[in-house]
């Protein structure tokens, strides 16, 4: 019993030890910095400048923002908040002399500005470049179409009824007008769907690249749409009409009628008959090396995706009507 008391109080003194040891060496560090902090010191610092007080129709456009390099000098207490918070100098551009689309910020006219900045114990040595130039153009304003990019496979039996849409389709952007009169769409990123069997409706992001930064959109995204019913195929024989026939003339052809193959989603199926087709043939279209007539067909129904002529070349007799 009396050796475990003698250990703990050995164990108690060696901790009273370390932490005396760990205080003086934590006094002596703050020692150290306070003196440090006490001397002086010459110090470069890169400040950003923030553009303010601009007109409501003007925009800087540049790749990477403006700077300047200040070089300052002065004790280490008075420089630390400097060097620790956010280097930004705002910059009244409202101020500033600007000339063919340039607005220029020279040392000469903001040296007060720039050494307001600073306490008065702080001694501003040099800034570098001595001008800085930020090109500006008039902002504009201008709507353009989303142009979707999907790559799309269907189940079978399966496919839109309608092409594939975006909600917004078009968006608004905002930038120069020099560089926004090159721009007549904007894209959205690629994406793939694979065996589609029901309608769909999904977020995707517009393709932002970046060399249209200088730009703002009114949307980052669009939602597409595609809507998606099971479809079918159909065949009617549709007669067949010859237009521009000459008043002498007369002309039999055969085949009378064509087969016409259509494909439609089976909630239209139901409602397309042979009266919503017409098969026309021109007869000023003929010519001494042409021994056919060729149908086309010029009328169909919306409510269908596709139809096909069958045939594609008629015969054809000539006759006058005097003989």
């Amino acid at each position: 019993m009396n050796n475990k008391t003698k250990n703990i109080k050995l164990k108690s003194r060696q901790n009273q030890r370390f932490n005396v040891f760990v205080l003086f060496l934590f006094l002596s560090f703050l020692i150290s910095l306070l003196v440090k902090l006490s001397n002086s010191y010459t110090l470069t610092i890169n400040y950003q400048l923030s553009p303010t007080q601009l007109e409501p129709n003007e925009l800087i456009f540049t790749d990477k923002p403006k700077s300047i390099n200040i070089t300052l000098n002065g004790r280490g207490f008075d420089l630390l908040k400097h060097y620790i918070r956010k280097p930004i100098i705002e910059v009244d551009f409202s101020l500033l002399r600007k000339n063919n689309n340039k607005y220029f910020w020279t040392e000469s006219d903001q040296i007060d500005k720039i050494n307001n900045h600073f306490d008065s114990k702080i001694l501003v040595k040099s800034i570098t470049p001595d001008t800085v130039i930020f090109p500006f153009d008039s902002q504009f304003v201008k709507k353009v179409p989303v142009n979707i990019l999907v790559e799309s496979s269907f189940a079978v039996g399966f496919d839109l009824i309608d092409k594939f849409k975006s909600y917004p389709d078009s968006i608004i952007i905002t930038g120069p007008k020099s560089k926004l009169d090159s721009i007549s769409n904007i894209s959205t990123k690629q994406i793939m769907l694979n065996d589609i069997n029901s309608t769909i409706e999904i977020p995707v992001d517009l393709n932002i690249s970046s060399n249209l930064s200088p730009f703002r959109f009114s949307h980052q995204s669009v939602s597409i749409v595609g809507e998606v019913d099971k479809f079918t195929e159909g065949l009617v024989n549709i007669p067949v009409t010859v237009i521009n026939v000459p008043d002498s003339l007369s002309i039999n052809f055969f085949p009378k009628e064509v087969s016409v193959a259509f494909y439609s989603s089976l909630e239209s199926f139901s409602e397309i008959s042979e009266t919503n087709f017409k098969v026309e043939c021109d007869f000023n279209l003929l010519s001494k090396d042409n021994n056919y007539l060729y149908p086309t067909l010029v009328k169909q129904p919306l409510n269908i995706k596709t139809a096909e002529l069958k045939t594609n070349k008629l015969e054809f007799i000539i006759t006058s009507k005097y003989d």
